[in-house]
Order: structure tokens, then C-alpha cells, then sequence
């Protein structure tokens, strides 16, 4: 038969097409290789810089520690040592403090204070040695000026007897000026009159200008920087000279903010809270890592933010590294890696085309043959000879083998479509009767969710009643009225407590009914949960019988239950789960009832339900005594389709389901035990998983 209606629209080539996709599923592959090389290499190298600066942080605080823990030792030894004495000479003192400074050359200056009338009576005695010119020298402090008793370096350690770190300060005293400075103080002590009083205080003066030369020193990429802060928040250290002894970590950071109009509300809260809460951090001591921070006062450069205290006088350093200069390297490799994969990909896309176009030459014969077929109609047309022994070879022999095959086929065409005609009208039938179900499935729905509105309101009230004949119980309690009275009021409150509750009782059942019947209404499976199975049996005995008693009001059986105790609830899809118990339940109804006319007299229907744990399984039984299973149809029981119910009674799915709800989705077992005219037995097991 010619096809002459048949037109062929010129296409691509196939070498082209594969060529095209190996290109495109390469370009993908590379995009997400590139992708996850360089977000890895950007989380390593984020790593590693967050480890370098914490590493970096605690060093430079180390350092910083370490002078400043040695400069405690000092006035600690020398009030030790003047404890001890109990005449002080100022020749002694004035080598002591002399000594000292020769000895520690981190120190620019001491002193020992006397409170007054402890040095020989005199109001005030402090002799001070500091160094002028690598000299060191001696003088009184404040001779002949003001007294020293209201400086915090000494009324503050004489008030709290314990030692001191003073603020940092500019020294003007020994014709030093425009010298940070720092004072650690420390009191020494006297007895008089049998009691331990303080004697007077002995400090060191530590010149800051050291600070100054490590923190420049600090090596944190090009835009990097270091600062030092006091335990009051006052910048010692900042890149901008302005800041330092002149302004707190927060008054800086709010000058910064209202300078910056172009900031919102919203963001200027946001970097106060954040900035803020990592000061106060820093003021309690703590160490740590801040991600969100910048590269202050250019908020556009981000950066990452390293603070480590200074555990001798409670200051804080930090470090500020700038984000984009600490990833470029990564930027950069990356970059190179785009241009090699573009050159590669592009290499890749001729090298495909050129051995594709090669490699499918026989299927551009077989296309021109299999294209002249269709034009002509022509199936006895010889198949091209081709030297290919592959795969392609192959498809020529088949070509030839089809081609005998269709001129067979076209001579019992008709009869196969007659056969394929009446399985389709079957399978039609069953997919009517399916559909059915399905239909009734959402009108049982639609009725159950009506029928669960008024029962709400039932149970709801039900249950108020309980409480309010309660309640009017007692309130009557104390109400004077005679014994017949009383007891006539106590019996009706009785009877209305005890109908309420027996109302609610049954409205709850009703409840689990409705609620049965909504769960089997919905054909999705659901989640695996942890599922009470003997209270899942009870709801589907009551719900299966309800239901064989809504089709045949005459119908009854009797339900024997022996469900274990002790059973564990166990991981399950309960909806799918109830589906299977439901329908065996359902059919084991229906056998008991389709028996009852071949049954002799006294013949009792029973249905008995049992569950018990088995090992690592949990075993249900539903028997009923029935018409029972023959064997050949037990071997057929859980077909597709498969059923021994009468046309318009069962679509053949029900077990079927079940096996998979049963094997397929919980790994579990169905078995059929049955004697022809007695009894048929369906025992459930499933894996028990808590």
C-alpha cells in the first residue's frame, strides 16, 4: 500500500542532533561541577580564613597579654617586698623603684604612694622614678603642688584593696606629653594598733606607643585592620587616629549611622543590633566570630569580624578581614576553570560531530530505505547491505525480519482486532465497575462529612450536658429543701447526667464510624505512623459489619475478638493499612452471608479477629466460616481483576491492593489457609518498627 499522502519534512542530521545533546548535557554537567567546585572551595577557603583569623586574633592578644601580665607582676612583688619591711628608708624605696625600671624596660615609670602619716608622719610621701632619654631618674610626685589622694590610680585600689588597671591617659607629668599611657596600681599594707590597714599603693606606668607598633604591624590583606578597645568600649588602637582615646566602639558606630542618609530605618536598626550585640560581647570578655560585619565605615565592603579578649585588664582586640579580598583567589581560579571548560566544550563538540557523522552513516542508508518503504507501501523492497557487524548491522536483519512480518500480519489483521476488540470491551467493563466504586468512595465521603457536622455539634453538647448537670449538682448542694424534694431533684439529675453521657458515648462511636468511613474514602497513601493496630481492627470490624448491615438490615454475625494486650504500636500507613483489614473484613461478611442458605440448621455465622506479636512481627488472623476458598482459586486470589463474586458484586482489586499495601509498601506477608465449605483464614504479618 502506498502512502502518498505522506510528506517528509527535511531535518537535521543525526551526527548534528548528538553532537548537540553531548554538547548541551555536557554544558550542564560543567555549569554544575563549576558550581559545586566553587562553592566548596569558597566554604574551604571560608574555613581556613575564619581559622586563620581566630589564630591570628588570639596571638596578637597573646602578645598583648603577655606585656601587660608581666607588668602586674611588678607592683605585686614591690608591695610584697614593702609588707614585709617595717621601716621604710627613702633611699631604699628610691633604689627599689630605680631597680625595677632597670630591669623592665616595658615600664616607663613608678612610684610608691604612703597614705597620709604613714611615712614618718609626713601628709604625703610618693617617690616616683621614670625614665627621659633612656635615663632613669627620680623625683616626689606632685611636690609642692597638689596632693595625689584623689588620682583613680590611688583611691580607687585604696578603696577596693585590690589591684587596678587605670584607664589609658596622655602623660604630662616628667616633660613627657602627648604619651599614652597606662597605670597598673596595686596596695600595700601595715598593721597599726594590731590591725591590717592599707599603707600606701605601688604602681608602674606602661608607655602604649609599643601597642601602636604591633597593631600597625598586623597583616590582614591590603584593606585589613586591627583594633583595641578598653573595657568601657574606648578605641586605644584604630587605623583612624581620630577615633582613638575619643570615641567608644558604640558612639563611633552611631555618628557613623546618622552621617549615612542613604540608609533606612530598617537597615540602620539592623547593623546598630547586630554591631551592638558583638560590642557588648566584646566588653563581657568573650571571644568569637562575627560573618555580617564591614570594612567600617564603608558599608558596601563586607567583611568578617575576630574578637578575642585581653585577660589582663579585660580589653578586647579584633580583627577585621575584607571578604572580598580573602575570597579573590577562589574568583580567580574559578575563572580559569570557566575558560578551559569553554575551550574544552567547544573541542568536545567537533570531536562528537565528526565521529557521529562517521558512525551514522548506515543509518542514514537505513533511513533512505525505510523512507522509500513508507512512499511506496512496498514491505518486499530488499534491505540495503551493509558492512556494519554492530549494532547497526543488527538493525538491518531486523529491518528484514520486520518487513516479512508485517505482510504476515496484514493477512490476520482482522482476527486480532476482533480479539483485541473483546479484551478491550472487558477490561472496559471492569474499568465501569471500578469507577463505580470510585463514585461511591466520593459519595461516601460527601455523606460522611455532612453526617460529621451535626454529630460534632452532638458530642460537643453531649459532653456540656455531663458538666452542667455537675455543676447544677453541686450548686444545689447547699440550697435548703426537704429529703423527698432532694432526692426526687438528685434522681432526674442522675438520669440526665447518666442519658447524656450514654448520648456522648454513642455519638463518639458514631464519630469513629464517620471517621472510618472518611479514611477509606481517600484512595492516597499516606505516611508511615505509629498506629495502634488492635484499636485500627476494632474500628474496622465495627465499620465492616455497619456496612454489610446497611446493604441487608436482616444480616448478623457473631464477632469473636482476641486481641493481644501487649502489642506495641508500630510504624504504619494506617489508611493504607485499614484498607486491607477493611476489605477482608468486607469479604469475610459476605461469605458468611452468601453461605448462610447451604449451611444446616443451628449453623452460627462468626467472624474472629486476632492479633498477637510473633518474633519481630506483628501476625493478624480474620477468619470467618463461611463458604471457603478452593484451591485453584486460592492460587488466583490475589490477581488483578481476579473475583468469584457474581458481575456488578466485586471489580477483582480488593486483595490485589491489599498484597501491596501488605508486601510492596510495609514488607509484610499475606497468607490464605482455607477448606472448601468451612472456613477461610487470611493472616496478615508485618515488620514491628517503633
Amino acid at each position: 500500500m502506498k502512502h502518498s499522502s505522506q510528506t517528509f519534512k527535511k531535518r537535521k542530521s543525526i551526527s548534528y542532533t548528538i553532537a548537540r545533546y553531548v554538547f548541551a548535557g555536557t554544558v550542564v554537567i560543567l555549569v554544575i561541577i563549576l558550581g559545586l567546585n566553587y562553592t566548596s572551595s569558597k566554604k574551604h577557603m571560608t574555613s581556613v580564613i575564619l581559622e586563620k583569623a581566630q589564630h591570628q586574633a588570639e596571638e596578637f592578644a597573646g602578645n598583648i597579654n603577655q606585656v601587660f601580665a608581666s607588668a602586674q607582676r611588678i607592683p605585686t612583688v614591690m608591695a610584697s617586698q614593702l609588707n614585709q619591711m617595717e621601716d621604710w628608708s627613702s633611699q631604699d624605696l628610691s633604689r627599689m623603684l630605680e631597680s625595677m625600671l632597670m630591669e623592665n624596660p616595658d615600664v616607663f615609670g613608678a612610684t610608691i604612694a604612703f597614705e597620709p602619716g604613714m611615712y614618718k608622719g609626713m601628709p604625703q610621701m610618693a617617690p616616683y622614678a621614670y625614665r627621659e632619654d633612656s635615663v632613669v631618674k627620680s623625683t616626689l610626685l606632685f611636690e609642692g603642688g597638689n596632693n595625689y589622694f584623689m588620682e583613680d590610680w590611688y583611691i580607687i585600689p585604696v578603696q577596693l584593696q585590690e589591684p587596678y588597671w587605670s584607664d589609658p591617659y596622655y602623660e604630662t607629668s616628667a616633660g613627657q606629653e602627648d604619651v599614652l599611657m597606662i597605670t597598673y596600681s596595686v596596695p600595700f599594707f601595715t598593721q597599726r594598733d594590731g590591725k591590717r590597714v592599707v599603707a600606701g599603693v605601688t604602681t608602674v606606668d606602661i608607655s602604649l606607643l609599643w601597642i601602636n607598633n604591633l597593631m600597625e604591624s598586623l597583616a590582614v590583606y591590603q584593606t585589613g585592620y586591627g583594633f583595641l578597645i578598653t573595657n568601657s568600649g574606648r578605641y586605644v588602637y584604630h587605623p583612624d587616629q581620630r577615633l582613638r582615646m575619643n570615641e567608644t566602639t558604640f558612639s563611633a558606630m552611631d555618628d557613623w549611622i546618622v552621617s549615612n542618609k542613604d540608609l533606612s530605618t530598617a537597615e540602620a536598626d539592623t547593623i546598630r543590633n547586630q554591631q551592638f550585640n558583638v560590642y557588648r560581647k566584646m566588653l563581657a570578655g568573650e571571644s568569637g566570630l562575627f560573618m555580617d560585619s564591614f570594612m567600617f565605615p564603608d558599608w558596601e565592603e563586607k567583611a568578617w569580624f575576630a574578637y578575642v579578649p585581653i585577660r589582663a585588664n579585660q580589653w578586647s582586640l579584633a580583627l577585621i578581614y575584607p571578604r572580598d579580598e580573602a575570597l579573590a583567589e577562589v574568583r580567580s581560579l574559578n575563572t580559569i576553570l570557566i575558560l578551559v571548560g569553554l575551550f574544552s566544550l567547544f573541542v568536545l563538540f567537533g570531536f562528537v560531530f565528526i565521529v557521529t557523522r562517521v558512525l551514522t552513516l548506515p543509518i542514514v542508508k537505513l533511513t533512505r530505505y525505510t523512507k522509500s518503504v513508507a512512499e511506496s507501501g512496498d514491505y518486499t523492497r530488499n534491505v540495503p547491505e551493509l558492512s556494519s557487524n554492530d549494532e547497526i548491522g543488527e538493525l538491518a536483519n531486523s529491518f528484514s525480519v520486520m518487513m516479512h512480518e508485517i505482510d504476515q500480519a496484514q493477512k490476520t489483521l482482522e482476527d486480532r482486532v476482533k480479539e483485541r476488540t473483546a479484551q478491550l470491551v472487558e477490561a472496559q467493563d471492569l474499568l465501569v465497575q471500578s469507577e463505580k466504586m470510585a463514585s461511591l468512595g466520593q459519595l461516601t465521603a460527601g455523606v460522611a462529612h455532612e453526617i460529621k457536622n451535626p454529630l460534632n455539634f452532638i458530642n460537643n453538647f453531649s459532653e456540656l450536658s455531663v458538666d452542667l448537670t455537675k455543676e447544677l449538682k453541686e450548686a444545689l448542694t447547699p440550697v435548703a429543701m426537704n429529703e423527698n424534694d432532694k432526692s426526687y431533684v438528685n434522681e432526674i439529675l442522675g438520669d440526665l447526667s447518666m442519658n447524656a453521657e450514654k448520648i456522648l458515648e454513642h455519638g463518639k462511636r458514631a464519630d469513629s464510624i464517620v471517621k472510618g468511613m472518611l479514611l477509606h474514602s481517600r484512595g492516597k497513601s499516606g505516611e508511615f505512623q505509629l498506629t495502634d493496630i488492635n484499636n485500627m481492627l476494632t474500628e474496622d470490624i465495627a465499620l465492616g459489619y455497619h456496612g454489610m448491615r446497611a446493604q441487608d438490615n436482616s444480616f448478623n454475625i457473631t464477632i469473636e475478638e482476641d486481641l493481644a494486650k501487649d502489642l506495641p504500636q508500630i510504624s504504619v500507613v494506617p489508611q493504607d493499612l485499614s484498607r486491607v483489614f477493611l476489605n477482608m473484613i468486607n469479604n469475610a461478611c459476605y461469605s458468611v452471608k452468601d453461605a448462610g442458605p447451604s449451611k444446616p440448621s443451628g449453623w452460627i455465622p462468626t467472624l474472629r479477629v486476632s492479633s498477637r506479636k510473633a518474633g519481630n512481627f506483628l501476625e493478624v488472623r480474620i477468619r470467618d466460616n463461611g463458604k471457603g476458598i478452593s484451591p485453584e482459586n486460592i492460587k488466583k486470589i490475589f490477581d488483578p481483576f481476579f473475583t468469584t463474586k457474581p458481575a456488578g458484586k466485586g471489580t477483582g482489586l480488593g486483595l490485589s491492593l491489599s498484597y501491596d499495601i501488605v508486601v510492596k509498601v510495609h514488607g509484610g506477608q499475606i497468607q490464605v489457609e482455607s477448606e472448601p465449605g468451612e472456613y477461610a483464614e487470611f493472616i496478615v504479618t508485618i515488620p514491628i518498627k517503633q
